[in-house]
């Protein structure tokens, strides 16, 4: 009978251990085919197992890496801040990865370093903690963001080289009345000369007004080589009062043309605005074009554009482009920023929705309501920044 029962409970010890054995296989094998790789850890950061995921992101072996420290997987400062954020999370409790997923970095074993998702959870066990890591190589992901991000930036670019061109006539007489002045004062200069009664106050009078007209074709000039340029964004800190007025000074002569009515309410004293100057002005100028063109096709009496900068009053900024004009219909305040929608019959529909990219990428909202009666607000709505003016 002992005999009997010895022999049950050494075949159901044997199926229990078959069972385990499967189940254990089942594991490695779930885990092995898994894409993210997992590596699994002790409190002092040494590899305890890693999957064949693991293997291809990092480009070692098992063995390699099993019985070494995770920190061989870190390139610079993740390698040097290790071991303080395990010390410091097995003293007091506080997680600064653990528990929270975040981007990092990791290195492949010729050393070079590439985008990771990493994920680290804690599991208990008698006598000992293991700490799990969940990696996601994120490469072609980031690769993705990028050549997008590279494409905004050319359709934008050329957004502005069409706007461009629609500017060239109205640049072209900007650019030619300070250059007439200029001639008119230097013949002026010359007259006074040739006669020789030369009044010195007169000279230094008409020399001035040749050096300010001077400088005003010069700005303008800056602008639009500014506006034309094709380059990396770069966020600098402005204000944005002073980037409005930048802007009106490329549509003035249009804007007496049409006979529309400028109402500028423009707050000096707002905190300065960080953003990518050039990407911000195109989105004003394509808003006051806007503009312009709606009052344009309605009748010349009531032609007013207003433009308005303001804190919100939740520490942001605004810039308010408001006309006159018949609005848009209901429900179309958010089909205008779809690409492609336009109701100019010769328009391709990409400002505004180039518009809102550019302001999203800011950390910013680009939206439109009725104006209180008739006409549209379009509003941009900017995080203040911190720094100096440049």
């Amino acid at each position: 009978m002992d005999r009997e029962r010895t022999s049950n409970d050494s075949a159901e010890l044997e199926r229990t251990r078959q069972l385990l054995d499967d189940r254990e296989a089942r594991l490695n094998a779930i885990l092995d085919t898994a894409v993210d790789g997992i590596i699994t850890i002790d409190e002092r950061g040494i590899i305890e197992s890693v999957n064949r995921g693991t293997e291809r992101i990092f480009g070692y072996t098992s063995d390699e890496l099993v019985g070494r420290s995770v920190k061989l997987l870190m390139p610079s400062p993740y390698r040097e801040e290790h071991d303080g954020y395990m010390a410091r999370y097995l003293q007091t409790g506080q997680p600064r990865i653990i528990g929270i997923g975040r981007e990092a970095e990791g290195q492949h074993k010729d050393g070079t370093r590439f985008p990771i998702d990493l994920a680290v959870s804690e599991i208990r066990v008698p006598g000992a903690r293991v700490f799990t890591g969940m990696v996601r190589d994120i490469s072609a992901r980031r690769r993705a963001e990028a050549e997008a991000r590279r494409r905004n930036a050319e359709l934008a670019h050329a957004a502005r080289l069409s706007t461009i061109g629609e500017l060239t006539s109205g640049i072209a007489h900007e650019v030619n009345q300070p250059l007439t002045a200029m001639v008119n004062f230097a013949e002026a200069c010359l007259r006074m000369l040739r006669s020789g009664n030369a009044d010195t106050h007169k000279l230094e009078d008409a020399l001035g007004q040749i050096t300010v007209q001077g400088q005003r074709a010069g700005h303008i000039i800056r602008h639009m080589r500014r506006l034309a340029r094709k380059g990396e964004s770069e966020r600098v800190t402005v204000n944005v009062s002073h980037l409005v007025q930048d802007v009106l000074g490329l549509v003035s002569n249009e804007l007496r043309a049409s006979g529309i009515a400028l109402h500028l309410v423009l707050d000096e004293s707002l905190p300065a605005v960080k953003c990518d100057r050039i990407q911000v002005e195109q989105v004003v100028l394509n808003l006051v074009r806007n503009a312009m063109d709606v009052l344009e096709e309605g009748p010349a009496e009531g032609r007013e554009l207003t433009i308005r900068t303001r804190a919100d009053g939740h520490e942001n900024i605004e810039i308010l482009v408001e006309d006159a004009g018949e609005g848009f219909a209901v429900g179309d305040d958010e089909r205008i920023f779809e690409t492609f929608f336009t109701t100019k019959p010769d328009g391709l529909g990409m400002g505004l929705s180039i518009s809102r990219s550019i302001i999203e990428d800011h950390g910013g909202r680009l939206w439109a309501s009725p104006r209180p009666g008739g006409g549209a607000i379009f509003h941009v709505n900017l995080p203040a920044g911190d720094g100096e003016i440049a």
